[in-house]
């Protein structure tokens, strides 16, 4: 019974005192906050953002000092509901498949979909899996139940069987294009016990304009390093296109300029632009 007054009075601390505006900013209202997050980024800027802060840089620094590995698991979540269309759920696919193959050859990916329900599309598997499996994931439609996937992810993490490595760092990559309308309530408290756990949850909120920009915030384990804006899946695959290749290929940028990823910052093509 302790315990779970304990695990109950750590999730309020965490939605309630984890508040993610800046304590700066304290005079902005907090519609306004949310507001800021409704801007969407030129690419570039949102892909040097988002290779400093998912592939690696600074988290592995943190690592460094900790018990972790160098190494990374991460979860991708996908939404598949109904206000994602064939199309753009197909685009947003080939551009996982590209994030994927550009990462260190010792991370592995899985992979959770979600709409009325939440389903687990494979495990944990080399980037090269990963990359094939993505491509045979299938849209279903139906309504947005967020909260299943992120237990779903949860599940993954704690169970064995889907091979998830001991010593990882581990993390989980959103795209969706608005909140739940499934036990919303339990989005919020469902993602915050993901980060007492010590998971990085990042998210790409995908459209013009998300009525639910506040939970998507909320769920991100920060709302600068781990919160990210595109119009649309197109521009999600321009976007990653621009990030360098961990593996050593060139991305176009590189072949057409000449930059290469052994330059350092401010020469490389995300430092230049």
């Amino acid at each position: 019974m302790m315990a779970q007054l304990a695990r109950f009075a750590l999730l309020l601390i965490a939605y309630w005192g984890l508040d993610t505006s800046c304590g700066s900013e304290k005079d902005i209202s907090e519609e306004d906050y949310y507001k800021r997050f409704q801007n969407i980024p030129p690419a570039a800027e949102t892909a040097k953002k988002l290779y400093k802060n998912f592939f690696g840089g600074e988290a592995r620094k943190i690592q460094k000092r900790q018990i972790l590995g160098n190494f990374f698991d991460v979860i991708v979540v996908v939404d598949s509901s109904s206000s994602v269309s064939s199309g753009e759920f197909l685009k947003g696919l080939r551009a996982l498949r590209d994030l994927v193959g550009k990462s260190r050859n010792d991370t592995v990916y899985a992979a959770v979909t979600y709409a009325t329900r939440a389903k687990i599309e494979f495990n944990f598997a080399s980037r090269f899996i990963a990359d094939e499996k993505i491509g045979a994931i299938r849209r279903t439609g139906g309504k947005t139940n967020t909260q299943a996937a992120l237990k779903l992810c949860k599940r993954m993490y704690v169970e064995a069987q889907y091979g998830a490595r001991q010593g990882s760092f581990h993390r989980i990559l959103i795209v969706t294009d608005g909140q739940s309308n499934i036990k919303r309530n339990e989005t919020i408290p469902s993602a915050f016990e993901l980060k007492l756990m010590g998971i990085e949850i990042f998210v790409i909120a995908v459209g013009e304009y998300l009525e639910g920009i506040k939970e998507l915030v909320q769920m991100a384990s920060s709302s600068d390093a781990h919160m990210y804006r595109v119009l649309n899946m197109s521009g999600l695959v321009q976007m990653i296109k621009l990030i360098p290749d961990q593996t050593g290929r060139k991305t176009w940028i590189e072949e057409n300029f000449g930059q290469s990823e052994g330059d350092d910052e401010e020469s490389s093509p995300l430092g230049r632009l």
